[in-house]
């Protein structure tokens, strides 16, 4: 997948249900995921003899537990996708959505061009070294980002400054 077919804007994923196969799959592309106790998953593919999430789920759950659940097709429950980092958070299930769009509205107050680049580094920076990371953080806020001034960036904080 290129770089330009990943959305610059996070994808935040409100997840109230099973989501077995194609569904965990899409669920181990989005960058934030809501569940809740209804919430189960399961990568399914070498049941029926295909592949994926190879190149998603190691990154996000390590490589012994990616593998277990690509191997074994089972079943992930709610509380241990919460427990080995697949849930970013576990809630009642009437909050999913509410969760999910508090979370929304937190990204939505930062620099939107930071959150993008913030993104398009991440991406990037899968499978090199610690210096091209670097690197590649250098150029992007260099070159295709300018960054907020600091005064705009604090403004608040320096509104507030002296006034206590």
């Amino acid at each position: 997948m290129e770089d330009s077919e990943f959305p610059p804007k996070p994808i935040i994923g409100a997840i109230n249900g099973l989501a077995y196969g194609g569904g965990a799959v899409i669920a181990s592309s989005m960058d934030i995921r809501v569940g809740c106790d209804l919430s189960k998953f399961r990568f399914l593919a070498a049941s029926y003899g295909r592949l994926n999430a190879t190149w998603s789920l190691p990154m996000q759950v390590g490589w012994p537990i990616a593998k277990e659940l690509l191997f074994t097709a089972r079943i992930l429950s709610a509380d241990e996708a919460l427990k080995i980092g697949f849930l970013n958070y576990l809630v009642e299930a009437n909050q999913v959505l509410n969760k999910a769009k508090e979370v929304a509205m937190q990204i939505a107050d930062n620099d939107p061009n930071m959150v993008a680049g913030i993104k398009e580094i991440l991406i990037k920076d899968i499978g090199v070294t610690w210096p091209e990371m670097f690197e590649m953080e250098l150029d992007l806020v260099s070159g295709k980002l300018k960054p907020t001034p600091v005064v705009d960036g604090f403004k608040d904080f320096l509104e507030r400054k002296g006034t206590k």
